[in-house]
């Protein structure tokens, strides 16, 4: 599956599927232990996401913020392909950077294909997508949906 955002893939529960990576293509066991990467799908959304959460101390958040403010070629925060935004753990007071990219479904069927049948098959150029971008919209119910599933499946394990 073609993406900027790296993936596996992991089982969520029923409503919500979760899975994350850094913004390059690396695999999983590349990943660091405060790192995550999940597949997403909100309750009322028929879209997938990619999702990226890493943790992230006081001063790196404070320089991220100061980067993307000064320098605008830097500024990834308001592009429309990929959605950042920061989350702090309200049980242990952990700050997380998330970050999310839209899944075409063209590239799951390709990627199902793939992986699970064994088909490599050539798609049209009608069927090849441009990146998905996300609206408002996509942004605010995203990030309100899975800041509601990161503080169950982020909390800390006793």
């Amino acid at each position: 599956m073609s993406t900027s955002l790296t993936h596996n893939t992991q089982n969520g529960n029923d409503n919500n599927d979760i899975a994350v990576q850094d913004v390059t293509a690396t695999s999983e066991s590349t990943l660091l232990p405060q790192e995550k990467l999940f597949y997403y799908r909100p309750n009322n959304d028929f879209q997938i996401y990619l999702v990226y959460c890493k943790e992230i101390t006081l001063n790196e958040l404070t320089v991220e913020l100061l980067n993307n403010y000064f320098y605008s070629s830097y500024n990834y925060l308001y592009s429309n392909k990929i959605f950042v935004f920061y989350f702090k753990h309200p049980y242990d007071l952990k700050i997380y950077h998330v970050a999310c990219e839209m899944i075409s479904h063209s590239a799951i069927v390709q990627h199902l294909n793939l992986n699970v049948c064994g088909l490599e098959l050539s798609q049209s150029d009608q069927q090849q997508q441009q990146p998905l971008e996300f609206t408002s919209d996509h942004k605010y119910n995203l990030e309100f949906h899975l800041r509601r599933s990161l503080v169950n499946d982020l909390a800390p394990k006793e």
